[in-house]
């Protein structure tokens, strides 16, 4: 039976491979590596495409790789071992912040990079919602949150609280 952890190779081998330059688990998943778990449905993967022409973002090469490799698209996610997986190219310049600081992490003896607990709750404000805001304050309950670093971010990026 597959479990997280096939997962993850599966992210390790799609950078390891050049299809995806690099990446880092953000969402509801990235919080389970620093809470107790919480409610998620899938994991989002925050990627850097290799270059491309053109202005739009193609991500044909990487689900062409992924169908390779025998995982199937479904619907906004793809399915790799039974898990659903959503891949995010980044979108603006605090999430390739966060891509370029997210730190590895050992699951189940598989490395995973996954986005700092700083990033997460800058990512979530920007995001905004109720669901996000109860994220963050689990967060810094739980957690060693480096609180000057979430202020350096909410005012580089130019978040609001």
């Amino acid at each position: 039976m597959a479990t997280m952890r096939d997962v993850f190779e599966v992210l390790n081998e799609l950078k390891r491979d050049g299809v995806v330059e690099d990446y880092a688990v953000g969402g509801g998943m990235a919080f389970v590596f620093y809470v107790e778990t919480i409610r998620t449905y899938d994991i989002d993967v925050f990627v850097f495409l290799p270059p491309q022409d053109g202005p739009i973002i193609q991500m044909t090469p990487l689900y062409a790789d992924l169908k390779r490799r025998g995982f199937e698209p479904h619907r906004e996610h793809v399915m790799i071992h039974g898990v659903p997986v959503q891949f995010l190219p980044s979108y603006n310049e605090l999430v390739d912040d966060a891509i370029k600081t997210s730190q590895p992490i050992e699951y189940e003896g598989v490395e995973v990079r996954v986005v700092r607990p700083e990033h997460l709750i800058a990512l979530a404000l920007q995001t905004g919602g109720e669901i996000r805001r109860e994220r963050v304050n689990l967060l810094t309950t739980a957690t060693d949150v480096d609180e000057e670093v979430v202020r350096e971010l909410l005012k580089r990026y130019e978040i609001a609280t």
